[in-house]
C-alpha cells in the first residue's frame, strides 16, 4: 500500500463511526490483497512485499474475528467465513503459485461481498464518530493574481488533547 493510501485510510478512520471503521477495515483488506494479487514475486524484494501484504490482510481479519459478538447467530456466521479466509491467507504466504492466486481472488471476493452488506449497514448509521477532538481538515485551493493555484488546508487549531 502505498503512503497517500495510508493517508487516505487514517483519514478515514478519524471520521468515522462504528460500522464505517468496518467498512474501512474491508476496504483496507481488499487494497492489500489486491496488492498481493499483483506483486510479480520475481525478486526477494517483491517476495517480501507479497508475504507483507498478505500478513497485513491477516491482521484485518484477525480485528474482524476479534470485534464480533458472539452471543448473535451472524457472528457466528462471520466467525466461520474469516476462518475460511484466515486459513486461505495462511496457505498464501507458505507459496506462492496458481493456486495461491485462485485462493487470493476467494478472499478478495469474499471481502467485497461483505463490504457490500457492511456499506449498506452503515448508510443507516448515523451515530457520532469513534474519535473525539480530531482534526477537520478543510481543502481547497486559492488563486493569486497570477492565476496560479496554491493548495490551502485549514483546521490545525484545535489539535491535540482537550484536559
Amino acid at each position: 500500500m502505498k503512503k497517500d493510501e495510508i493517508q487516505t485510510f487514517s483519514y478515514r478512520i478519524s471520521q468515522a463511526n462504528k460500522t464505517q471503521l468496518i467498512v474501512i477495515m474491508y476496504d483496507m483488506a481488499i487494497q492489500y490483497v489486491s496488492d498481493a494479487i499483483e506483486n510479480n514475486y520475481e525478486t526477494q524484494a517483491e517476495k517480501d512485499e507479497y508475504e507483507s501484504d498478505v500478513v497485513q490482510v491477516k491482521r484485518v481479519v484477525d480485528s474482524l474475528v476479534t470485534s464480533l459478538d458472539m452471543q448473535y447467530e451472524v457472528s457466528v456466521q462471520l466467525y466461520n467465513i474469516y476462518l475460511v479466509m484466515q486459513r486461505y491467507l495462511v496457505k498464501a504466504v507458505a507459496k506462492k503459485d496458481k493456486n495461491t492466486i485462485m485462493l487470493l481472488e476467494s478472499v478478495k471476493k469474499m471481502l467485497e461481498t461483505m463490504r457490500k452488506s457492511f456499506y449498506e449497514l452503515s448508510k443507516q448509521d448515523d451515530s457520532e464518530p469513534l474519535m473525539k477532538n480530531t482534526q477537520q481538515v478543510y481543502a481547497g485551493f486559492t488563486y493569486s493574481n497570477d492565476g496560479g493555484s496554491n493548495e490551502y488546508s485549514k483546521g490545525y487549531e484545535n489539535r491535540g488533547y482537550k484536559v
